[in-house]
């Protein structure tokens, strides 16, 4: 789970966080960390930083029995939903912008 195969899905995500090795949960929070793309839309940009915030403090004390731990789970897996739906927006957005259809329509 680097730059180049981020966790896809908030399943994913839930899956590495969820995981008894702890690479996988340090993995999975690093995905948070990385930098929105040049020329994002605001709303993903506030996303993510929102989510590197999150991710800056660390991963909490592991247990899939403490309800504290999975509360903290709940919470990366939402901020990762907000990140990837505003991703698609940016994407979505700029393709529209790109194709001059505002322009005529």
């Amino acid at each position: 789970m680097d730059q180049e195969s981020p966790v896809l899905d908030t399943d994913t995500l839930r899956q590495h966080l969820m995981s008894t090795l702890p690479m996988q949960r340090i993995k999975a929070l690093h995905a948070f960390e990385l930098e929105p793309a040049a020329g994002a839309a605001p709303e993903h940009v506030a996303a993510t930083s929102a989510a590197a915030r999150f991710a800056a403090r660390g991963i909490p004390f592991y247990s899939t029995r403490d309800d504290s731990y999975l509360a903290w789970v709940d919470k990366a897996v939402s901020l990762w939903k907000r990140v990837q739906d505003t991703a698609s927006f940016t994407q979505v957005a700029t393709t529209f912008s790109r194709t001059g259809v505002a322009r005529h329509a």
